[in-house]
């Protein structure tokens, strides 16, 4: 991505606004390239996210959904924050079941298996760690 991030005070500038098609197209690619097709399609909604420009959401038992603002500073931004909940869906659907079975909580916020994503996200020239903030006012 050879595109520099916009600066915070450019954010609204030029939005970024995905199409549905694009969601998917990136959410796939993502799946195949970062975690070898493991995640199951999960419903994307796009819509205002209150100061979030996004949130996985998960009832116990129930697929994950991500919740995205549908609004992004630039391209790179929108991948970044989709890759970052899509490491929170990893979370829920694929290592919370094996930690269950060992007797083990699950693990679902930004501790330390969240950042174990970051080098191959880096790899990928995609930086979702702390320079995505959550939230932005």
């Amino acid at each position: 991505m050879d595109k520099p991030v916009p600066s915070k005070k450019d954010y609204w500038r030029n939005l970024y606004m995905p199409s549905q098609h694009k969601i998917t197209r990136t959410y796939n690619t993502l799946n195949k390239l970062i975690f070898n097709n493991k995640l199951q399609p999960c419903k994307i909604l796009t819509k205002t996210t209150f100061n979030a420009w996004a949130f996985a959401y998960q009832e116990p038992g129930f697929k994950t959904e991500i919740h995205l603002n549908g609004r992004f500073p630039c391209e790179q931004f929108f991948i970044a924050v989709l890759g970052h909940e899509m490491v929170h869906q990893w979370q829920w659907d694929i290592e919370a079941p094996i930690r269950y079975k060992q007797g083990k909580r699950e693990r679902t916020g930004h501790g330390a298996n969240f950042h174990e994503w970051k080098d191959i996200f880096e790899y990928y020239d995609i930086h979702f760690g702390m320079h995505i903030p959550h939230y932005y006012r």
